[in-house]
C-alpha cells in the first residue's frame, strides 16, 4: 500500500512540475521576434522556434552547421545541440 501511494504521489508532483514548467513559456510574436534578435546577434540564422520540454527551442544554422538552440522563459541559452 505505501509502495502504491509513493508512486501516485512522485507521477502526480512530476506532472505538476511539467506542467508549471511548461506554462512559463509561451510563444507569441514577440518572443519568436526577441529570440531571432538574440540569435542572429550571436551569428545565427534562426529557422522554426517552437516550445519543447519547457524550453524555446530554435532550429538554426551558423557557420554552415545546423543546431539546435535551447532557452528558457528568460531568453537566456540553457543549451546548444549539434543538429548535422
Amino acid at each position: 500500500m505505501f509502495t502504491k501511494t509513493l508512486t501516485t504521489l512522485l507521477l502526480a508532483g512530476t506532472m505538476a512540475g511539467a506542467a508549471f514548467a511548461s506554462s512559463d513559456v509561451k510563444l507569441s510574436d514577440d518572443t519568436t521576434a526577441q529570440i531571432r534578435q538574440i540569435l542572429a546577434e550571436q551569428g545565427y540564422e534562426v529557422g522554426k522556434i517552437k516550445i519543447e520540454d519547457g524550453l524555446y527551442e530554435a532550429y538554426a544554422r551558423k557557420d554552415g552547421h545546423k543546431y539546435e538552440v535551447f532557452l528558457d522563459a528568460d531568453l537566456a541559452v540553457v543549451r546548444t545541440e549539434n543538429d548535422d
